[in-house]
């Protein structure tokens, strides 16, 4: 047991080591509440990369690409630091010279951690690969997801300028900004969804089929 200590704070396993004791003892802190979950999340990467898109996304962003083909920002900051100090760590002690040193030696200790690392890299993005897109925050009541959904006119009318409606949810009613699509609706008017125009921010509605 000395003998594996002594390996793993000896060269080059030493910051690997280093490394996943710090990322330990975050979670810890996490565990007793010293720490919030996401305390070094990456938001500046939470960004979308459209093939489509020329100017929208500048030289910056796409310095960050590396990054999210690694997931970082596609998963939980600290789950993707945690697999990747433990990969890293793993890989120093089995493939790394069982003989500890204390003395760093460029040449080959500089070798090994730079392999243990991309070792490391490759093996944390295949773990993290299938967790892509789990941790995303669901946007409720969706746009596309109202159309064909009914609601209840709750201005005085509603017409091709003007109106809005209410649509019953859990909890408080959605107030929508309403047009109609053919007819003039009225207040109290039982309305069906039928389209939504996104650069208006406003969804087109019918009368609904009372007899359904």
């Amino acid at each position: 047991m000395d003998y594996f200590i002594e390996g793993c704070f000896s060269w080059p396993s030493y910051p690997a080591t280093v490394f996943l004791l710090l990322v330990c003892a975050y979670w810890v802190l996490v565990m007793i509440g010293a720490l919030d979950l996401e305390f070094l999340d990456l938001g500046f990467l939470d960004f979308d990369l459209d093939a489509d898109i020329d100017t929208d996304v500048s030289i910056l962003q796409f310095g960050f690409v590396p990054l999210k083909w690694m997931n970082l920002g596609s998963v939980p900051t600290m789950l993707w630091v945690s697999v990747f100090s433990l990969a890293a760590w793993m890989t120093s002690r089995l493939f790394d010279s069982p003989a500890p040193h204390a003395t760093f030696a460029w040449l080959t200790d500089g070798q090994s951690i730079v392999r243990d690392i991309g070792i490391a890299l490759f093996v944390t993005k295949c773990v993290t690969q299938p967790l892509r897109g789990r941790f995303d925050p669901v946007e409720p009541n969706k746009a596309s997801d109202l159309i064909g959904s009914t609601c209840l006119v709750s201005t005085s009318e509603v017409t091709k300028t003007f109106g809005e409606a209410e649509y019953s949810t859990d909890g408080a009613p959605l107030k929508l900004t309403v047009r109609a699509a053919d007819e003039p609706l009225t207040k109290g008017d039982k309305a069906l969804i039928v389209d939504f125009d996104p650069e208006q921010n406003l969804y087109l509605v019918q009368r609904a089929d009372t007899g359904a």
